[in-house]
């Protein structure tokens, strides 16, 4: 999602450092930090079919492969097949002679037909199905014994490593007198906990193990026959590479071996905040509902800058740049321009960090880490960055605040804008500002330079979230972005 006119042409900083449009970018309004698709944690809330809407949970979803069961695709061209009927005629006995023949009533029958490229269950000799959906018949893998003994072998192989490890920290941490899993306290058995778990029986496991053949490389290569490299070929009647790689298990060589494709199933999916576990998009479950449960868009929530327009940027001279600043909440909201160097203020208790660094690890507090599931807290130290502003070209920032007025629907239609006389303030239209800036451009600029300026935005924020008995939340904050505006190249 973004804009036709504008693609990205503004772009705001994430808080891990990624440069991204506002429509791509989200603010989680618990922790009042911006959040892009690298930094949120991504959960699949149901899976649909997109062609026929059906909805179903993932366990089904799972033994399906993910296909579903009466939708499917061209082999050819890839568009959803359609379902056409036809009447089958009853064939008479030529033996009867002239013997009566009843009247019969001819059979509805059923194919699957591309509407794009015109290809028909029947060229590749399927027959018609009296049903219309669900009776489709399905081609047999010939390589399936072989898939289900590698998983097998692989599932035995992670069921012994997870036991040996739960060995090794059983040997660790032997403490007398603490019970190191439940297995410990309860005195049930491995067997019994893993049949409890429903998960295979460690016999079972090492059965896997003991009975799988591995693949043996073969030598022997067969032949190609003598008039491989003379024989004519028949473009039309190959298949393509994308033809073949949409079915994976048989890859069919020849136009007149391809069969349907069963259609993937499309998911829902949520997004949550990885710093504070909250969601910020949560969708619908019914699978025709576009509307969100959740949906905490950057640009519901952050003041939106769009590029009305700017003069060519040349070397050691100043151009003017216009700039409408608009404000998506149901709040006043006050603005303020500053240098892209400018960093928020932010609360950090010193004293509790410098403690929990200085104080022993025990090792009732270390087995009890490596027993719990915690949560990983890494990705914010490896994805965090700081983008390179731009040095070339700066705007001179105005030293002063700006009101934006709350969103008004109604507004939106009134046409004629309020010109103002000041020298920043182009003009005022309900929720929206015109801003006159002047661009000023180093000497030693280069002709062909990308134009880049950056510029960060204080705006005063409300809180829509009810403060908790725990957390007393101020509902007023005072929050820091960072744009960085492209204004094309520098001209001579």
């Amino acid at each position: 999602m973004a804009y036709l006119t504008q693609p990205d042409f503004v772009r705001y900083v994430c808080s891990c450092g990624q440069l991204k449009p506002i429509t791509n970018l989200y603010f989680c309004r618990h922790c009042l930090k911006i959040r892009c698709g690298f930094c949120i944690c991504h959960e699949v809330d149901s899976h649909y079919c997109a062609n026929c809407l059906e909805n179903m949970p993932s366990s089904e979803a799972r033994l399906k492969k993910n296909r579903c069961s009466s939708c499917f695709d061209c082999p050819s061209c890839f568009h959803t097949l359609s379902t056409r009927a036809t009447f089958a005629q009853t064939r008479q006995d030529p033996a009867a002679g002239d013997a009566k023949v009843e009247n019969k009533q001819a059979k509805k029958m059923y194919y699957l037909s591309c509407f794009n490229c015109r290809w028909t269950s029947r060229d590749v000799g399927i027959p018609d199905q009296p049903v219309a959906s669900g009776g489709w018949p399905e081609r047999p893998n010939p390589f399936s014994a072989r898939i289900n003994q590698l998983l097998d072998y692989y599932k035995a192989i992670a069921q012994q490593e997870k036991q040996e490890k739960l060995d090794r920290e059983r040997k660790k941490f032997a403490i007398r007198g603490k019970y190191i899993t439940l297995t410990d306290k309860t005195g049930l058995t491995g067997a019994m906990a893993r049949n409890i778990a429903g998960l295979p029986s460690s016999e079972s496991s090492s059965s896997a193990i003991a009975n799988f053949v591995p693949s043996v490389a073969s030598a022997e290569v067969e032949e190609l026959p003598e008039d491989y490299h003379l024989r004519e070929i028949n473009l039309k009647q190959v298949t393509t590479m994308a033809q073949r790689l949409a079915s994976p298990e048989w890859q069919p060589a020849s136009v007149a071996r391809l069969h349907p494709v069963a259609r993937p199933l499309s998911v829902k999916r949520s997004q949550r905040c990885r710093a504070c576990d909250h969601n910020l998009t949560k969708p619908e479950y019914n699978p025709g509902s576009i509307k969100f449960k959740i949906e905490l868009l950057a640009f519901y929530h952050m003041p939106e800058v769009k590029i009305i327009s700017h003069e060519s940027v040349k070397p050691g001279q100043q151009s003017a740049l216009l700039l409408k600043v608009s404000n998506p909440t149901s709040h006043e909201m006050a603005l303020r321009l500053l240098p892209p160097d400018h960093q928020a203020e932010t609360e950090t208790d010193e004293t509790t960090e410098t403690h929990e660094k200085n104080e022993p690890k025990s090792i009732e507090k270390s087995l009890e880490k490596s027993l719990n599931l915690e949560k990983d807290t890494t990705w914010s130290k490896v994805i965090e960055r700081k983008p390179q502003m731009p040095a070339l070209s700066q705007i001179c920032i105005p030293e002063v605040t700006l009101t934006l007025a709350q969103r008004d629907d109604a507004a939106e239609y009134d046409d004629d804008p309020q010109h103002d006389t000041s020298d920043i303030i182009l003009w005022r239209k309900s929720n929206k500002l015109a801003l006159r800036l002047k661009v000023s451009t180093d000497p030693s600029a280069e002709v062909g330079q990308p134009a880049q300026v950056a510029l960060s935005l204080q705006y005063s924020y409300r809180n829509t979230v009810p403060p908790s008995a725990q957390s007393a939340q101020h509902r007023d904050h005072t929050l820091t972005t960072t744009v960085l505006l492209d204004l094309g190249t520098v001209c001579e």
